[in-house]
């Protein structure tokens, strides 16, 4: 793991176009003006160039605090009563707090409240004043400052636990005797719930892992991602870190950032009825995925994020590292993006939306988004990309117009252009809130092809099965597919037949989708979610009760 920890420390140290088939843009149309939403409610806004690692201390809906990574040697802390515009108010240097220790790389900071004292964790090394640091010989750890008020004038840095068994900080390299999970490394995250206050932190082996404890029962560490755990996909690259905990509707979550960060860095989580429970045994769910251009070439990433609630709605707030042509890091900046909700508690993407339309035989497509400012990126994909294909993801690059970044919270709307023979010219838009995950245009004369079914998460290892209620007899199909092809899946694409009775039901003839759910193969117990469906949709989302 040394290289893992060596790339950490180097993370310390960064402070309207032609329209589709060649044809005339079209004026956009009223739906542009129909978005229910202002700019400023779902733009991306820069809150602090060079800070990365952004962590957000709520004091109430009119005054928080922002820290973040800096310069490696100080730990900024920002301040606003708006959470757009920030003023800074004060660098704590730890080792000008500390009259026996200097500190370096640090990095990481957590914000957070305990009884009416205002804590500091962050990661970091530590010598002897005066010496080089870091020695060869030490790893990074965790370190807690604390502040009596809200001036936040936090006093020189304290170990965590020292001298126990339990989870701690350890300068030393290697794991401790009781195991690698109690070494509290980097990430630190505090989580105050109504009836506990929990730890989050990261610890290293065969890459990075998260785990907690109860600060009431630190004795007993809770396991919830990692490669040494868990089975991680190749894009987390043996990074799971910067946990991030909250709670919604009765819900709790855990982002975490995975990949490297000067790589595909980028935000995933999971949601459970408990913290015990918010584990990759979940289905886990990629909040961000990191923007290549054409060339396959790193373009954006984005990572290590708190989620802040005010009046009733969330921000995401987290880093963006931009990339300079070569795909190399070059820099991280801290920015906020408004987040959206679906009706299972799911959070919409960063910065994904799938763009559906139905079909016209022998018709081929493209794609323009339409700007919040009324100007035109198009084509964004153009047919060369879409060909005769009926649904894309649109996951803000537009490969068709040079490679150009477009944040989805600045498009208003999506328009498909259509054409059979190459005559280009004619086209049907949808206003986008630019927010949400999904848009579907009807084309005129089309046809469905498919429906996109999503479901919500019921239970930890859960199975599902998928029936279809006909709409010319009212009889249920039940399996339609069936647990052995759906198994632990929480989306399927529905092209017109059942395949568990061998038998062709067309979406025109479906009048609702029922989802049904069991544990350990009690179908007996199952338990079955139903939405009506219109016959002509190209997404529905059921929700199991």
């Amino acid at each position: 793991m040394k290289s893992v920890r060596v790339g950490r420390w180097m993370s310390t140290l960064f402070a309207g176009v032609v329209g589709c088939g060649g044809g005339p843009v079209p004026a956009p149309e009223e739906a542009v003006s129909a978005a229910t939403l202002a700019v400023g409610d779902t733009a991306r806004t820069l809150l602090v160039p060079g800070l990365a690692d952004p962590d957000v201390l709520k004091e109430n809906d009119d005054l928080f605090f922002l820290s973040g990574t800096g310069n490696g040697q100080q730990l900024p802390i920002y301040e606003t009563n708006d959470l757009t515009t920030f003023r800074l108010k004060r660098a704590y240097d730890p080792s000008l707090a500390d009259p026996t220790y200097d500190y370096c790389f640090l990095w990481a900071p957590d914000l957070n409240k305990s009884n009416g004292a205002y804590q500091l964790h962050f990661s970091a090394h530590r010598v002897p004043n005066g010496a080089a640091c870091p020695p060869a010989n030490q790893d990074v750890t965790t370190f807690v400052a604390t502040a009596s008020d809200v001036n936040l004038l936090f006093g020189a840095p304290q170990p965590l636990n020292a001298n126990t068994t339990l989870p701690r900080t350890s300068t030393a390299p290697g794991c401790l005797p009781q195991g690698c999970n109690r070494n509290i490394r980097i990430d630190a995250a505090t989580y105050n719930d109504t009836s506990a206050r929990w730890f989050f932190y990261v610890w290293f082996d065969r890459g990075n892992n998260i785990s907690s404890f109860n600060t009431a029962a630190p004795g007993t560490v809770y396991n919830h991602a990692g490669p040494a755990v868990f089975a991680t996909p190749a894009h987390d690259e043996g990074i799971n870190e910067a946990p991030e905990v909250f709670k919604r509707d009765g819900r709790y979550y855990l982002l975490f950032s995975t990949g490297w960060y000067n790589s595909q860095y980028a935000m995933s989580y999971v949601m459970a009825d408990s913290i015990p429970q918010l584990t990759r045994a979940r289905a886990v769910r990629r909040l961000s995925l990191p923007l290549r251009n054409s060339a396959g070439k790193l373009v954006q990433s984005h990572g290590h994020n708190v989620i802040v609630e005010r009046r009733g709605e969330y921000f995401n707030v987290f880093h963006v590292g931009a990339f300079d042509t070569a795909g190399n890091l070059t820099s991280r900046s801290t920015y906020k993006q408004r987040v959206g909700f679906k009706p299972d508690g799911a959070m919409t993407s960063l910065n994904q939306v799938s763009v559906r339309w139905n079909k016209l035989n022998g018709y081929s497509y493209s794609l323009d988004v339409v700007l919040r400012d009324g100007s035109v990126v198009g084509p964004c994909s153009s047919v060369a990309l879409l060909g005769q294909s009926n649904k894309t993801v649109f996951d803000g690059v537009c490969r068709s117009a040079g490679d150009r970044v477009v944040t989805k919270g600045d498009i208003a709307a999506f328009r498909i252009f259509y054409a059979v023979n190459g005559a280009w010219g004619a086209f049907v838009e949808k206003a986008y809130d630019g927010i949400s995950d999904d848009v579907s245009l009807e084309l005129p004369g089309g046809f469905t092809p498919f429906v996109d079914l999503e479901w919500n998460e019921l239970q930890t290892t859960a199975q599902y099965s998928i029936d279809v209620q006909r709409r010319d007899t009212g009889a249920w199909i039940g399996p339609c597919i069936g647990v052995t092809s759906v198994n632990k899946s929480l989306a399927w694409t529905y092209q017109g037949r059942c395949d568990t009775p061998g038998i062709n039901v067309a979406p025109s003839n479906i009048q609702a989708f029922r989802i049904c759910s069991a544990v350990n193969g009690d179908w007996a117990h199952a338990r079955c979610g139903a939405a009506a469906y219109d016959g002509r949709g190209l997404h529905s989302r059921i929700v199991i009760p």
